[in-house]
C-alpha cells in the first residue's frame, strides 16, 4: 500500500474515531402543581389538613447561577444569569433557564442553581410587572407570594385572644430567602444528570409550593403534615390580609407548638413567624420533581 495514503488513512482515523462526542444539556424550571392549581382541604399526602384552601395569585421566583461540574474529568460549565418569573403563570413544559451545548457525555455529577436576592442585573420575565420587579430588588426579595386562604369554617386564633370567625384571608410577601441548592440528586438517587452523544436531554429545576405549610423541617423522604392554621393566626390586627409585619411580632412557640409541629433542623433560626417562612421557602428547590438538593451545602431538603 501507498505509505502516503496509509498515513491519510491512520490521520482521518484519528480526527474521526477518537474525537470526543458531545450533547447538549436544557435546563428548564417547573412549577410543582401546589402552585399552579393550589392546595385542597382533606387527608391525602399534599392536602391541608386543617381545612383551607390556598390559591396563589403570584408565586414571583428568582432564580439562576446554573452550575454544572464533572467530577472526574475536572469539566465545568456555568450559566450566570438570573431570571425573575411567576411560577403561577408557568406551562407543563416548563421555563427555559439555560442550555449547555456541546458538552462532553456522560454523568454530569454536581448540579448546582441558585433561588438568589433579585437585583437590577437580573432577567425580568414579561410574566413579572416592572412594579413588581422593582420591589424585589428594592427588598432584595428571592419571591414574592400573593394568595388567599379559605375556609368555610375558619377561625383565626391570635395568641393571647379569643379566635374569631375568618373564613377569607389574603396574604402577600416579599421574602429575602436567598439559597443555594445542590449537589442535586435525581429522584432515583443518582447524582446529577447525564448528557448523551448527539442529543439534548433536559432536566428540570422544580420548586415546590407547599413547604410553607409543612408541619416540620424535611431531612429526607418523610411524609409531613401541611397546615395553613398558623398563617391565619397571625392575622393579628384582623383585617382579613397577612403582612410581613404581622408575622415578625409573632412568638412562634405561640403558633408552631408540638405535637402539631417541629421548628428541629431549620435551615436558620427561628425567632418569630416571619423566619418560620424563610426558613421553609429555603427548603423547596427541587430536582426532576421530587430529586433531593443540598440546602447552602447542608442537609436534604425533601
Amino acid at each position: 500500500m501507498n505509505h502516503s495514503l496509509l498515513r491519510s488513512i491512520i490521520a482521518l482515523g484519528v480526527l474521526t474515531g477518537c474525537a470526543e462526542a458531545t450533547g447538549t444539556a436544557d435546563l428548564v424550571v417547573q412549577a410543582e402543581d401546589t402552585i399552579t392549581d393550589g392546595l385542597e382541604p382533606g387527608v391525602d399526602t399534599e392536602n391541608i389538613v386543617d381545612g383551607w384552601t390556598i390559591n396563589f395569585d403570584r408565586y414571583i421566583t428568582a432564580i439562576g447561577h446554573v452550575h454544572l461540574h464533572q467530577d472526574v474529568a475536572g469539566l465545568e460549565v456555568s450559566d450566570e444569569t438570573v431570571y425573575v418569573l411567576d411560577l403561577a403563570s408557568v406551562n407543563e413544559d416548563g421555563f427555559a433557564l439555560t442550555s449547555f451545548a456541546d458538552i462532553a457525555t456522560g454523568r454530569w455529577d454536581d448540579i448546582e442553581f441558585e433561588t438568589p436576592a433579585a437585583t437590577a442585573s437580573a432577567v425580568r420575565d414579561p410574566s413579572v410587572t416592572q412594579a413588581e420587579f422593582d420591589e424585589m430588588v428594592a427588598g432584595a426579595c428571592t419571591y414574592l407570594i400573593e394568595g388567599t386562604m379559605t375556609n368555610p369554617t375558619g377561625e383565626r386564633c391570635v395568641p393571647g385572644a379569643a379566635c374569631a370567625s375568618a373564613t377569607s384571608l389574603s396574604f402577600r410577601f416579599c421574602v429575602p430567602a436567598a439559597t443555594v441548592f445542590g449537589p442535586c440528586n435525581t429522584p432515583d438517587g443518582l447524582p446529577g444528570l447525564v448528557v448523551n452523544a448527539g442529543l439534548t436531554t433536559t432536566n428540570a429545576i422544580t420548586i415546590h409550593g407547599d413547604h410553607m405549610f409543612f408541619s416540620a423541617f424535611p431531612t429526607g423522604e418523610e411524609l409531613l403534615d401541611r397546615r395553613a392554621q398558623w398563617l391565619a393566626n397571625c392575622d393579628t390586627n384582623g383585617d382579613g390580609a397577612i403582612t410581613r409585619a404581622e408575622l415578625e411580632g409573632v412568638d412562634p412557640s405561640a403558633i408552631f407548638a408540638a405535637p402539631d409541629y417541629s421548628l428541629a433542623g431549620a435551615p436558620r433560626p427561628i425567632n418569630n413567624a416571619w423566619d418560620f417562612l424563610i426558613a421553609q421557602l429555603k427548603t423547596q428547590g427541587h430536582w426532576n420533581g421530587e430529586g433531593e438538593c443540598l440546602v447552602d451545602g447542608e442537609g436534604h431538603d425533601h
